[in-house]
């Protein structure tokens, strides 16, 4: 019984001494989801009317300041408003290259982005920390619709699971900038779970308790 005691001490203080923030790590823009692309619009130009919309699924708020927006040739932009830019848990957030609603088709911009565009063909929307890629979408010929957004039906950010949106806005294309499409699922904003090790060895810990209370009754 002292050894079985023992080793159940050895085995539960490692646990019980551990933080939870070392089980989880915080949200990041690689959480982010890109639910909607708006790259040819028909009721204004494409200089004054392309957009795409982010959705922040975790249960932490996600900021984009300092991250650079790009694809995969030569269109860079470095994200700045002067101070940190929060897409709270659960909130959608528009890029545009026109923040003005009197000329960008009607909508209301989050942020307006520079030397960034969208391909009516093909093109990414890739967003890195100067080293890494953190998000990435690739869309290629077929991808785009005319004076529709691309909406995202799943959390699974292919291109085959993106429809054209049937919700019109402002001057008479089809989106949801900034708000739920058409085709919204329902993605709630949850914490990352604990690594199953963990639940696996917890499971073992449970096991060993009830044994030594079985055997000491």
């Amino acid at each position: 019984m002292k050894y079985q005691n023992l080793l159940l001490a050895q085995l539960l203080g490692p646990i019980l001494t551990c933080s939870t923030p070392s089980l989880s790590h915080a949200a990041s823009v690689s959480d982010l989801l890109i639910t909607e692309i708006m790259a040819n619009p028909s009721a204004v130009s494409d200089t004054n009317g392309e957009w795409f919309e982010l959705f922040n699924p975790t249960g932490d708020s996600i900021n984009l300041s300092g991250i650079t927006l790009s694809d995969a040739g030569s269109n860079s932009h470095t994200i700045s408003s002067g101070s940190d830019l929060w897409i709270d848990s659960g909130n959608y957030f528009v890029m545009s290259r026109n923040g003005v609603n009197s000329s960008n088709g009607g909508f209301t911009a989050d942020y307006v982005y520079s030397s960034f565009s969208l391909g009516n063909t093909s093109d990414q929307i890739i967003f890195s920390d100067g080293i890494d890629e953190l998000l990435r979408f690739d869309y290629a010929a077929g991808f785009v619709a005319n004076g529709a957004s691309m909406e995202l039906l799943s959390e699974s950010m292919l291109a085959g699971n993106y429809a054209a949106s049937v919700n019109p806005y402002g001057d008479g294309d089809f989106g949801s900038p900034g708000s739920e499409g058409a085709y919204a699922f329902a993605v709630a904003p949850s914490a990352v779970p604990l690594p199953s090790a963990v639940w696996l060895f917890g499971s073992g810990l449970l096991g060993l308790i009830g044994l030594s209370r079985r055997q000491s009754a």
